[in-house]
């Protein structure tokens, strides 16, 4: 395991409960005192992956992941091929491709494998594993997966594991920068957090986003249009009544709200209508 932090560390803890031999290595001295009871030290990212079979990276960035995958002292200059390298890090699709060609070269599985449940899943090993890559690589690391893992998509090929992952952190800080602009128009209009909370959660706001309209993807729809196209007019009607009230009343209460601005201009494309 390279990279022991806030997530590595607690998935350090997993592999080794689940009985699999680890070493590992951080650049932070106080993490590898910290690391998992039964873990080995190790000097480099080369080193900590001499001998592995799997090798999971837990760092920040792009830049970090390429310098621990193939740097000087990288996990490639010492993993023997059919081993298997999981990038856990959010990465660009460019990284986990420059990764995977230079993976390729000496025959290492690369596996985008962006991870999912926060500090308190790596903690409870109830992480999701969104994996891209192939299966054979998904399966010989299973086992180091599972370890920290409730469950384990494969998503599909090379960069599907961490598109899944981009998008799903779209979709949460899109709703936290919503949830903000909501708690700015009602508290500023006099309405408590908390019944603002109740609301949000009693008349399934978050259910909303997931409708089948939503999740329908890019396909065409039905050429038959009799099937959708009212209810999909009746919506947005709808939606661009309720935005523009809620625009008005931001600009009432000098409330800057450029994620329900950014809304009314772009719900019609939302409803499929343009």
């Amino acid at each position: 395991m390279i990279g022991l932090g806030r997530m590595g560390g607690p998935m350090a803890d997993h592999v080794v409960a689940a009985g699999h031999d680890l070493r590992v290595f951080d650049l932070s001295a106080e993490a590898m005192a910290a690391r998992a009871a039964g873990a080995t030290p190790c000097s480099s990212p080369a080193d900590a992956a001499r001998g592995a079979h799997v090798v999971g990276v837990v760092v920040f960035e792009d830049a970090q992941a390429i310098a621990v995958v193939e740097g000087p002292d990288g996990v490639l200059a010492s993993l023997a091929p059919g081993a298997v390298v999981a990038v856990h890090t959010t990465v660009t699709l460019d990284t986990i491709r420059h990764l995977a060609a230079a993976a390729e070269a000496r025959g290492v599985h690369l596996l985008d494998a962006g991870i999912s449940g926060g500090e308190t899943g790596a903690a409870d090993g109830t992480l999701l594993s969104l994996v891209g890559g192939s299966t054979e690589g998904v399966e010989l690391a299973r086992p180091v997966l599972q370890a920290f893992s409730k469950e384990i998509v494969h998503a599909g090929p090379l960069g599907a594991g961490m598109a899944l992952k981009l998008a799903r952190n779209a979709t949460g800080y899109s709703i936290m920068a919503a949830v903000h602009e909501a708690l700015l128009l009602a508290t500023h209009a006099g309405v408590d957090r908390e019944v603002l909370r109740h609301v949000i959660v009693e008349t399934g706001v978050l259910d909303q986003g997931m409708t089948p309209f939503a999740l329908g993807g890019p396909d065409p729809l039905p050429t038959d249009d009799t099937a959708w196209r009212p209810a999909m007019e009746h919506l947005l009607r709808l939606a661009e009544k309720d935005l523009d009230h809620t625009l008005g009343l931001a600009a009432e209460l000098g409330d800057e709200v450029p994620v329900a601005e950014a809304t009314r201009g772009s719900f019609e494309r939302v409803a499929r209508l343009a």
